[in-house]
């Protein structure tokens, strides 16, 4: 088949249809019930999520502080580790919003 020819055959059976418009419809997206309560239990996650960052980096900042006033250098290095996961968490905790927001726009 040439383009040519599903091109003549769109046009055909454009033509063809009614004016009025009575093809198939087309409704808006609408929030199914309960998409509250939905929206709420995932602001107390992400909540809980910061708060659990910032426990980690002043855990860290503790251990740390332990480790090097009591000569104990695994607690020291526990700590450091700590610190640094937290600011990895924070990094991706600021930039999650960001991305899942952008990949759902582009979908939609």
């Amino acid at each position: 088949m040439s383009v040519s020819h599903l091109v003549l055959e769109a046009q055909s059976w454009l033509l063809q249809q009614p004016p009025g418009g009575n093809g198939i419809p087309n409704p808006g997206a609408e929030a199914p019930p309960g998409s509250e309560a939905i929206g709420r239990v995932v602001g107390y996650m992400r909540w809980v999520a910061g708060i659990s960052v910032l426990g980690l980096f002043f855990g860290g900042i503790v251990a740390a502080t332990a480790g090097r006033l009591w000569d104990h250098h695994g607690s020291g290095r526990l700590g450091a580790r700590m610190i640094v996961g937290s600011l990895a968490l924070a990094l991706l905790f600021g930039l999650g919003y960001t991305l899942v927001s952008q990949f759902a726009g582009s979908t939609a």
